[in-house]
């Protein structure tokens, strides 16, 4: 304080103290250090290649930190914005379906109801909220119900996982506490993929051998793969790995002769190659393919 105001706050005035406070060093909000703090409910964003495309998750992971979680923290019959902070929001590359009911591509906000024997799951079309405070019912796309299940051992943090990932089906989980909830999605990347070859088949740069892996992987017309892989032959006609799965189709179509040919031109033309583990590798699959190939 300055010496003048030290001599006259004897004689206090609510001018004089004003004047005197005024000369202290304050700190504006500006000016104030930013702290870097652990979050309580920490934010994840999880991104899923699903299908012929995509699924985003974006949530906040909330604790149990030895509270009771259903039935208390989180009431039953009362909407819940699954997880923490802002409402947690999913968003899919593609139409899909969930539990069955269909989902066109697009960001939802993900809300459940809890309860103990069946909960309701509702994407909903506002996926500006914080939490469920301002949830509108009338801005539902869906709502399914499903049966939780419940775990062994507590979970001690919220999590929102996909599991089971097939090219056309995931399973969306919810854990936490002792409640397990899963929720079904498919998709139909087949339909869309057979009209993706369609397409390209008409353009100049034809996916030859995308075309043929994925009609082999499908079961698909094998005659039309084998066709499609001599078509990239004559493109890349020095491809020993070309002629390694044109082999391989081969096999699938039980022309075995004629799969045992191909590969054996895979085994010639994989000695030009200069990265011996590429090359190791490609003999010891052709090998064994010719192996199995003398066996029938």
């Amino acid at each position: 304080m300055r010496p003048f105001c030290t001599r006259m706050m004897r004689f206090p005035s609510l001018l004089l103290i004003a004047g005197c406070l005024s000369g202290l060093p304050t700190l504006s909000a500006q000016a104030q250090q930013q702290l870097s703090l652990p979050a309580m409910s920490p934010a994840v964003h999880l991104r899923q290649a699903f299908s012929t495309s995509y699924i985003d998750l974006n949530y906040s992971r909330p604790s149990k930190r030895g509270r009771e979680v259903f039935g208390k923290l989180e009431p039953y019959g009362k909407v819940w914005r699954t997880g923490a902070n802002s409402s947690t929001r999913i968003k899919f590359g593609e139409e899909v379906k969930l539990a069955g009911q269909v989902v066109p591509a697009g960001t939802y906000a993900l809300f459940t109801i809890p309860d103990p024997k069946e909960w309701t799951v509702i994407l909903n079309k506002d996926t500006s909220q914080w939490g469920a405070y301002d949830y509108k019912p009338q801005l539902d796309l869906l709502r399914v119900k499903v049966k939780p299940t419940a775990l062994a051992a507590p979970v001690e943090t919220f999590a929102l996982t996909l599991e089971n990932l097939q090219p056309e089906a995931a399973d969306l989980v919810m854990r936490w506490d002792k409640v397990q909830l899963s929720v079904p999605i498919t998709a139909d990347a087949d339909a869309r993929v057979m009209t993706q070859i369609q397409e390209a088949m008409k353009t100049d740069k034809k996916p030859y051998f995308a075309a043929a892996q994925y009609y082999y992987s499908t079961d698909k017309d094998l005659g039309q793969a084998v066709k499609w892989m001599d078509e990239a032959i004559k493109q890349e006609p020095k491809s020993y790995y070309f002629y390694y799965w044109k082999a391989k189709m081969l096999q699938k179509a039980k022309r075995n002769a004629e799969a045992t040919a191909a590969s054996k031109q895979s085994l010639e033309l994989v000695k030009a190659e200069k990265s011996a583990p590429l090359q190791e590798e490609y003999v010891r699959l052709n090998q064994q393919l010719m192996a199995e190939l003398a066996k029938k």
